[in-house]
């Protein structure tokens, strides 16, 4: 009886195991404001908010360096909202904890052309 319990026990664990590593990732919303009122709402996938702030700041950085050449930025805002509804780049400590990872990062030097 002792061995019977216990193998049930174990496949319970395994069980509990395998299903949380197999975790889907959450649905995050990217939104642009633009500044003619309009709002543009992109998905983004994400295993975590720490992940989606990091696609979050990719993205931001390439659509700043798209514009670059620009006179006028036509973006009034952009930001990233959890599944629970809640602006991630407002959490302060979330977002030191993102710009100190990427500061530890080593930095590889511009090739000149």
């Amino acid at each position: 009886m002792r061995k019977f319990i216990f193998g049930i026990a174990m496949a319970a664990v395994c069980c509990g195991c395998l299903m949380s590593c197999n975790e889907k990732p959450k649905h995050y919303r990217f939104v642009k404001q633009l500044n003619d009122g309009k709002e543009e709402v992109e998905t983004i996938d994400a295993k975590n908010d720490t992940d989606a702030l990091k696609q979050y700041f990719s993205r931001m950085e390439k659509i700043i360096v798209e514009n670059l050449d620009k006179p006028e930025s036509n973006f009034k805002a952009m930001y990233v909202i959890s599944p629970a509804g809640d602006t991630l780049n407002k959490d302060e400590a979330l977002m030191e904890a993102i710009v100190k990872s990427t500061e530890t990062m080593p930095q590889t030097a511009a090739k000149p052309m």
